[in-house]
């Protein structure tokens, strides 16, 4: 009998790679999401398809809890927001989660003020803020003047953190500001409904992400994936990316990881100079990255091989990446990418057309792999392209009503 995994938030890219991955693999595969329409409900690797109450639902503990113990649920792959509704019940659900079992530990690294805070008072003979963008974490209760601000010539970078009780969700929590006027003016706004906000110099370069599966400081799995557009869109991250390897990057997020005492998957996003050849940290993402359908392409199979760790011990992977592997995400990534490209007003004429042929070149090279277009379960492409046309005709109606 095949060992049942559950993978939340199945409407979710990087949840469908992770069903595909544990599901062709052999795994019980239970798909779940809130979401009765979520793409990783139909994918052929899920043996069961499931929706859930909202996690913001006082039944969903119940739910989860009974739905664990009916199917004799193994482990749950660890998404941020199911790792928050099972909060309360942590010390309960910790035996099936593939994380870190400090529970401080392993909240704080879903704070991105409080990891940058810690890398800032880190011992600086660990050199965590070497390659680090100029950053600060600003307590949005108190006043706020010049003095919050790092030192920047680039512009700033501000996310915000922590809701307040009367604030708005909805509520701009991500901004970029050209100088320091403009950002005190960005972090006044955002007071009025959160607590904290990181802010940090923009970084120049193209994006580079870092894979990694590490077990109490050992690296058990690391890879490396660039951006293939200089400019990314505002839509999501690398539409368009290639598996490659950056050594001294790689190592600066094992480093990282190690520091924070994580254990499991995890992926360092940075941007990469190539005028200077240095490389700045943006962020730690604690779960499963948007682009792990590259990483399986590339053979580098982290929902499997996260599951064989936790599941049967496993502390030795002989992976090697593929290098060269191109894989983009065409509805709605390379198709927004396209549209900004368009109205960029430092794009020659020649450029946007370059960008529009380029399009279409690359749909018909048989060496790109697209997310959804993946070998035993293609019929998700088309369902995905569908939705994505309905999602568009809507906004259009919406804006002719207007």
């Amino acid at each position: 009998m095949s060992i049942s995994v559950f993978v939340p938030d199945a409407h979710a890219r990087a949840c469908v790679a992770a069903i595909r991955s544990l599901g062709r693999a052999g795994y019980n595969v239970h798909a779940g999401s809130s979401n009765f329409d979520a793409l990783g409900l139909k994918s052929r690797f899920a043996n069961h398809s499931v929706v859930y109450p909202p996690f913001i639902d006082p039944l969903f503990l119940d739910w989860m809890r009974d739905y664990v113990a009916r199917h004799d649920i193994k482990m749950i792959v660890p998404t941020s927001a199911v790792l928050e509704a099972l909060k309360p019940s942590f010390e309960e659900f910790k035996p099936l989660l593939p994380v870190t079992a400090d529970e401080k530990v392993l909240f704080d690294c879903f704070s991105k003020s409080t990891i940058v805070s810690k890398f800032i008072n880190a011992d600086p003979a660990l050199n965590l803020m070497k390659n680090h963008p100029q950053s600060s974490v600003v307590d949005l209760t108190k006043p706020i003047d010049f003095r919050v601000l790092p030192k920047s010539k680039t512009g700033y970078y501000l996310k915000s953190e922590k809701l307040r009780p009367h604030g708005s969700e909805s509520a701009t929590s991500f901004a970029f500001a050209e100088n320091g006027k403009r950002a005190l003016a960005a972090l006044n706004s955002m007071a009025s409904d959160w607590e904290f906000a990181l802010v940090q110099e923009a970084c120049s370069g193209f994006q580079v992400g870092v894979s990694v599966l590490i077990d109490n400081g050992k690296v058990l799995a690391v890879s490396c994936v660039r951006d293939c557009h200089q400019r990314p869109h505002s839509r999501g991250t690398m539409s368009l990316r290639q598996s490659c390897w950056f050594p001294e990057i790689a190592d600066d997020t094992i480093n990282r990881l190690s520091y924070l005492n994580w254990q499991g998957c995890a992926m360092g996003e940075y941007r990469y100079d190539e005028s200077t050849h240095t490389f700045k940290l943006i962020e730690i993402n604690f779960r499963f990255w948007q682009y792990l359908h590259l990483d399986l392409f590339a053979r580098m199979d982290y929902p499997l091989m996260q599951a064989q760790w936790f599941l049967e011990g496993k502390s030795y992977f002989d992976t090697r990446p593929k290098l060269g592997v191109v894989c983009r995400d065409t509805w709605p990534g390379e198709v927004a990418q396209l549209v900004n490209e368009w109205r960029r007003d430092d794009f020659s004429l020649f450029s946007k057309i370059q960008s529009f042929f380029m399009f279409f070149v690359r749909s018909l090279n048989p060496y790109i792999r697209s997310d959804f277009f993946f070998p035993g379960d293609r019929t998700l492409y088309f369902q995905n392209f569908v939705y994505y046309l309905k999602s568009e005709l809507n906004a259009l109606y919406a804006r002719l009503k207007k």
